[in-house]
């Protein structure tokens, strides 16, 4: 296995593996392997005998384990070329019944175990309700899906609304990572590079005109994907500063660094700066510390998750 993917970790492989089925089973027509490639910038060689090479061996190997990869030709203006799917009649295990409950208690089995290669299984299983496993390959219905990829595949900026802003995106690649589709892309309102949740855009995107910029070259959107989920999107604020208790303080400051640190009190308790990009995260993030953690500021952050605790607490 190791000799298939060349200096490609396990985990790249497997995550490009994914990736790949997802899109397969997503896509409304079939993908030209130039279509695919740039689907999964980066996750695939440059050149096109190292592509063409990768993209048979993981094709060769999905077929192998019963993944049914169809291909037609084409006609019309890309007469001649070769394209590809996966029939979700054929690939999905339909005939199994699973109820909500059954198949969420399976994705957790799946999780828990951290079995990789169960990704396969779930989405063979439909999988696509539950998002509490990191594992869970989730290939949810989106009305944007369709418009960012036929932009990001004809280097046309796209506008959106996303939790209220408008954001005009130049969209680089779209990347399917624990379970929900990202769309990457040089954002011209912040000029700079911004990753968005795609089941978190307001509207329909709308697609300006055909090649209006160009993807630097060797991009590579797991390159750039934020590793640490705080950091995704930009939904109430960028930063917050959070009190920790004494107790908290070491591993917290060992988790963010120095440099997060505005206070050091005499009683070990310190004020930080954490990213809250992406409220979500940040909230579980602050959760943990129970009791020993409190937001400072600022004031839409805290307001953010009081409002979510009344919720919560209201629906109880």
């Amino acid at each position: 296995m190791c000799g298939q993917f060349g200096s490609l970790t396990m985990a790249d492989a497997l995550e490009r593996i994914t990736n790949l089925v997802a899109l397969l089973l997503e896509t409304r027509a079939p993908l030209t392997l130039e279509s695919i490639a740039n689907e999964l910038a980066g996750q695939y060689p440059p050149g096109e005998a190292a592509l063409r090479g990768a993209f048979e061996r993981d094709k060769a190997m999905l077929r192998e384990i019963g993944v049914p990869i169809d291909s037609e030709v084409l006609g019309g203006s890309e007469a001649g070329r070769t394209a590809y799917r996966i029939d979700r009649r054929r690939y999905e295990l339909a005939d199994l019944h699973l109820a909500d409950d059954e198949r969420a208690a399976l994705q957790v089995a799946v999780a828990a175990a951290r079995l990789d290669e169960g990704r396969f299984g779930l989405l063979k299983l439909g999988a696509g309700g539950v998002a509490a496993s990191t594992v869970v390959a989730n290939v949810p219905e989106l009305a944007a899906l369709p418009v960012l990829r036929e932009a990001a595949a004809a280097r046309a900026e796209v506008t959106f609304g996303y939790h209220g802003a408008p954001r005009t995106l130049q969209p680089y690649a779209l990347l399917l990572r624990e379970g929900f589709w990202y769309v990457i892309g040089h954002d011209l309102g912040h000029q700079q590079i911004r990753t968005y949740r795609v089941d978190r855009i307001d509207d329909a995107p709308e697609m300006g005109p055909a090649a209006a910029f160009e993807r630097p070259a060797g991009f590579d959107v797991r390159s750039v994907f934020p590793t640490d989920p705080k950091l995704l999107g930009d939904e109430v604020a960028a930063r917050a500063v959070v009190w920790v208790h004494g107790q908290r303080a070491g591993v917290v400051v060992a988790e963010l660094g120095d440099a997060a640190v505005r206070e050091r009190n005499v009683d070990g308790s310190v004020v930080v700066e954490v990213p809250c990009a992406n409220i979500d995260a940040f909230r579980s993030w602050l959760f943990g510390l129970g009791a020993r953690a409190r937001v400072v500021g600022p004031p839409e952050v805290a307001e953010a998750v009081v409002t979510w605790l009344r919720a919560m607490v209201g629906s109880r």
